[in-house]
């Protein structure tokens, strides 16, 4: 029988800017109780279906390491390596970035906020240089380069790059979980499944893709 190979994605449990219904992007927002407790039954699922990791991915955001630290708390694998890594964080939302959805469409026009959102090449207005949003992240992040808005081609592009370069070469080798961003992992979705999928991706869901020997993808289904 054909050895199969998987790789689990994750979208991180649900936040507080996901309660607020803000544009949260690379702005750390925390885990809600409720977000922190169903990721911690997600890892109860993963473990009763007898899966098991020997490394984790995830962004440089709070949300998506509280996440990895209630999945992997749960099935008992806390001492695996977590990894984190920018090009996993959330898309940046430039000006938007903390702004409540409504408000937005109230300050900029329904028209704009959907071509910046859905169009590819189409950003919101970019941070300021002196803005304080800018400035910690300035601090948090040295010696990387700190975008001050993103089109989701310019997400694209390092969603890919760290699939090339992280990812694909070690699916043969590890068993990874993956703990990321809702546009994060819909690029990914998109890639693997050679498709656009425009569904949305439930909080703390399991999504586990199938790979054969040669890394071609052979199934995708949630858990």
């Amino acid at each position: 029988m054909e050895k199969i190979f998987k790789v689990v994605l994750v979208r991180h449990g649900k936040s507080l800017g996901n309660i607020e219904n803000r544009f949260t992007g690379w702005l750390d927002v925390d885990l809600t109780k409720s977000g922190y407790a169903l990721s911690y039954e997600a890892g109860i699922k993963l473990k009763k279906l007898k899966y098991t990791f020997d490394v984790c991915y995830t962004s440089m955001l709070r949300r998506a390491i509280k996440t990895s630290w209630a999945i992997l708390d749960a099935m008992n694998l806390s001492h695996i390596k977590i990894i984190k890594n920018v090009n996993l964080n959330e898309r940046h939302y430039g000006e938007l970035s903390g702004m409540n959805k409504l408000e937005s469409v109230i300050k900029y026009g329904n028209k704009n906020i959907n071509n910046w959102l859905n169009m590819c090449n189409k950003k919101p207005p970019s941070l300021k240089r002196d803005d304080i949003r800018l400035i910690r992240l300035r601090k948090k992040y040295k010696n990387k380069k700190i975008p001050k808005t993103e089109s989701l081609d310019d997400l694209l592009l390092r969603v890919l790059k760290f699939w090339n370069e992280k990812i694909k070469k070690q699916i043969n080798k590890k068993k990874i979980i993956i703990i990321a961003h809702s546009n994060i992992l819909k690029i990914l979705i998109n890639y693997l499944n050679e498709k656009k999928e425009d569904g949305f991706l439930e909080n703390s869901k399991p999504i586990i893709y199938e790979f054969d020997k040669n890394l071609n993808k052979i199934n995708s289904y949630n858990i």
